[in-house]
């Protein structure tokens, strides 16, 4: 097994123990934990591929890889994109969208692609789940506001807190790394490898314009939806993902 295979896997088993926890704090310490082993997993395999590079006089070559999002017009597409987009800022991978947002570029890491995959699959289920689950209580209903308003307003504030709890939990890990006699440190580490990402993402990205984002054309927000996506985000279980195959999201 190969330190990627190794690094997925255990990232697996701790949503999956999140997946089973009815606590919303430990469910909460899984996913944060997750996102600390991919950042602590992360500078080992940098510091790896630096020994390698000098030894060799090459680095390890990044990578392209598309993520297929929805079919176009799917409801929250855009949603999921963002969410793609917070997840693979915590774990240096650079992106571009699709004009219609049914797809991702992901650029990087073969090992930190594969985690961006695991834990955005994983989390866009929960996002989908826990507003459903709010809409078949009526919540929309007794807020006299629209289905379509309540869920992306809601979505807004979902992928915000998910977004402030993963950087949280990297700038954890950074904090808490060791320090290595003779390494520099984890902080330049991961800042070293985020220069040379985005080197590659800009001799690579055929990139054209800007992505509209999940609020373009909408014309009502919910406030008290984005508070109730914002209080399921910040305990958001990361439910077991389901990824019928590599680089496709489940409906």
């Amino acid at each position: 097994m190969s330190d990627t295979d190794r690094l997925v896997d255990k990232v697996g088993k701790l949503l999956a123990q999140a997946e089973g926890t009815d606590n919303e704090h430990e469910a909460a310490a899984f996913v944060e934990r997750a996102q600390q082993l991919a950042t602590e997993h992360a500078v080992d395999l940098e510091l790896a591929r630096s020994r390698q590079a000098a030894r060799r006089g090459a680095a390890e070559p990044l990578v392209q890889e598309r993520v297929d999002v929805g079919a176009r017009g799917k409801r929250g597409n855009r949603h999921r994109v963002l969410l793609y987009d917070v997840v693979a800022r915590a774990n240096d991978v650079m992106v571009n969208v699709a004009h219609d947002s049914t797809y991702v570029l992901g650029f990087g890491h073969r090992a930190d692609l594969d985690v961006v995959e695991r834990l955005w699959a994983s989390l866009a289920v929960q996002m989908t789940a826990a507003a459903q689950r709010r809409l078949d209580a009526g919540e929309h209903r007794t807020a006299g506001v629209a289905a379509q308003t309540w869920r992306l307003s809601f979505y807004d504030g979902w992928v915000e807190a998910v977004g402030e709890r993963l950087a949280a939990a990297r700038a954890k890990a950074v904090e808490q790394a060791p320090v290595r006699e003779g390494e520099p440190g984890t902080a330049l580490v991961l800042r070293a490898k985020s220069e040379r990402v985005q080197e590659f993402y800009a001799s690579t990205s055929e990139a054209r314009g800007s992505w509209r984002g999940p609020w373009t054309g909408r014309s009502a927000v919910d406030g008290r939806a984005q508070a109730r996506g914002r209080s399921d985000g910040a305990r958001a279980d990361l439910g077991q993902p389901r990824l019928r195959q590599r680089g496709q999201l489940g409906a």
